[in-house]
């Protein structure tokens, strides 16, 4: 037993002396090529002997000539003749920034440091589509020279083969002394080239230089992962794969604003610039102390609505200007954009005669033509007229009077007496006829109008059938009209219109659709006097004796019983309605 322990003991020590051995760290650098074409990636593999852990490696000497696309990192553990290795795996995924000959430098990777290699970035022999690479990046800029302030379209394509793109990230474009928008969110389609379907993801910028002299545009790289559809069998995640793509910057030349445009105004560099103005109301009917609105919309092809300087407050002699606040708007209209601004102003007239509107007139520079332009809307006239006056196109009569259209044929004397201000006259008889004709016409319309609205009556509304008050269906609701209709003309009614009514009353208030005279409703009563009012008001209709007319009081003492006779029905109703509140449900449900 001793030998065995012994010898186990043995074993031990030795494997930990070839463990300790192993566990000696050693640094293994390799570089997959030292030669590539611009836009492709070199990968960087740094082997450590030794480590099952991570190790701190330094990557900040990297960054200043290259972009870091990946890194990641696989321990390995083997044993090969009772020796045990152990060594983990770093790979680098990098992207030259520069052409010509690049050195990777020294890397410090715990306590030691790496090898240093050197690469060659040549132009690729084939550019585009045609290189028939899975990934290609292309930057697209509308004018390699514009003036400061002008508008500057930048388009990125990545066009990519495969089944998908994810996570995909590109170099900002933020060129220096330039004002950069994005128009609109990234947006993804297909295009078929020489038969080959490619997927492409495009990006559309507006860049608005701000000084003049060259802006620069720093080259476009891409990274991202790609996908050809398939999917690990055990996790179902789909195969992908970093890549990287290249596009070469640009260097645009921005001109100053030229000498011949106009010094003292904004500068307003466009493909197109309108103006125009509306008017709420007609122009030629104003007297003092009405108002008018007046809109300006300037729309401008290639700038901001931002940009869009304001108009000013004019200057109106016999007007007074009320400005609204701007409305600035922007919008992208076939990639360009499309910048609005709407300026509102209330006139109100303050005394009569002639209003001159000033002309607008706003320059700007058309940067197609390479020339100054004006959008311009033109000096307007307003006359105001003194109220009661005479307005521009009233008809005047021969004798020197105005008719105003809008009193109704009063007529208003022409103070001047002016043959400008004068409409045609027409002929009275010209007149009278053609009111005539138009009272004629009219008529006839009317006519047949009725016409055609009682034949109409006449075959689709059915005869209206009344029915008597005593015969009317019993309803919830009824005895309350019945009754009222008896204690509103009590005191008119004729004996016979009396009994009707208490017939029709008695029907609702028994709810027994089957009494139909005074007798059955004066033996269910059960107040005397009021039988023996019915039975008076029976004689007075058949009776032969005068004295047995039913007169005031009779009437009167009928319909305070009756009251009496609803007042106590009333309450029982009520009492009646309170015990069911408290009755206890049925013990068992029928």
């Amino acid at each position: 037993m001793r030998q065995l322990i012994t010898a186990a003991v043995f074993c031990f020590l030795s494997q930990l002396s070839v463990l300790a051995l192993a566990q000696q760290a050693s640094i293994e650098t390799r570089l997959d090529r030292t030669e590539i074409s611009r836009g492709e990636t070199v990968t960087l593999q740094i082997r450590v002997y030794g480590q099952q852990g991570g190790v701190q490696i330094d990557l900040e000497p990297l960054r200043s000539r290259f972009e870091i696309v990946t890194t990641r990192s696989a321990s390995h553990l083997r044993s090969v003749n009772n020796r045990i290795e152990s060594w983990t795996d770093y790979m680098l995924v990098l992207f030259p920034r520069e052409l010509g000959e690049q050195q990777i430098p020294p890397l410090t990777v715990g306590n030691e440091v790496t090898q240093s290699f050197t690469i060659t970035v040549a132009e690729p022999e084939a550019t585009g589509l045609a290189a028939g690479s899975d990934v290609y990046l292309e930057a697209i800029l509308s004018k390699d020279s514009v003036y400061v302030q002008e508008q500057l379209l930048f388009t990125i394509r990545l066009h990519y083969t495969i089944a998908g793109i994810r996570n995909p990230n590109f170099t900002e474009v933020e060129p220096a002394n330039a004002v950069v928008q994005m128009l609109g969110a990234p947006h993804q389609y297909e295009q078929l080239v020489d038969g080959v379907r490619y997927g492409v993801y495009e990006k559309n910028y507006v860049i608005f230089p701000q000084r003049s002299g060259e802006l620069v545009i720093p080259d476009i790289v891409f990274r991202g992962e790609l996908t050809d559809g398939s999917s690990n069998f055990v996790f179902r995640n789909p195969n992908m794969r970093p890549v990287t793509a290249f596009a070469e910057g640009y260097r645009v030349e921005v001109r100053e604003r030229p000498p011949a445009y106009s010094s003292d105004r904004t500068w307003l560099p466009a493909a197109d610039i309108q103006i125009r103005e509306t008017w709420d109301r007609d122009l030629t009917r104003l007297n003092p102390g009405d108002t008018v609105e007046r809109t300006i919309t300037v729309v401008a092809n290639g700038l901001d609505g931002a940009a869009l300087p304001p108009l000013g407050r004019p200057d109106i002699e016999r007007m007074n200007v009320y400005p609204e606040q701007p409305v600035i708007e922007r919008m992208v209209v076939d990639g360009n954009i499309v910048g609005t601004r709407i300026e509102k102003y209330t006139l109100v007239a303050t005394e009569s005669g002639d209003v001159v509107i000033p002309e607008v007139n706003l320059p700007w520079w058309d940067v197609n033509a390479d020339q100054q332009r004006n959008a311009v809307i033109p000096a307007s006239y307003i006359q105001v007229t003194p109220t009661g006056g005479i307005f521009p196109g009233d008809a005047v009569a021969a004798d020197g009077t105005a008719v105003d259209p809008n009193a109704s044929g009063t007529l208003i004397r022409n103070p001047s007496g002016d043959d400008l201000l004068s409409a045609a006259r027409t002929p009275a008889w010209i007149l009278n006829l053609m009111a005539l004709l138009i009272v004629v016409i009219l008529g006839a319309m009317w006519w047949l109008w009725r016409r055609r609205q009682n034949l109409l009556l006449a075959s689709a509304v059915p005869p209206i059938v009344r029915t008597a008050a005593f015969e009317k269906e019993v309803a919830e609701g009824q005895e309350k009209h019945a009754f009222a209709e008896i204690e509103s003309g009590i005191y008119k009614a004729s004996p016979q219109q009396i009994r009707t009514q208490l017939i029709a009353w008695g029907r609702q208030y028994f709810a027994d659709p089957g009494l139909y005279n005074l007798d059955d409703l004066a033996e269910r009563l059960q107040q005397p006097e009021l039988r023996s009012l019915c039975q008076t008001l029976q004689a007075s209709l058949y009776g032969h004796d005068a004295s047995a007319a039913f007169d005031k009081s009779q009437r009167s003492k009928l319909l305070t019983l009756l009251k009496a006779e609803r007042g106590v029905r009333v309450q029982q109703d009520k009492t009646a309605h309170k015990a069911r509140r408290y009755e206890l449900p049925p013990l068992y449900k029928q």
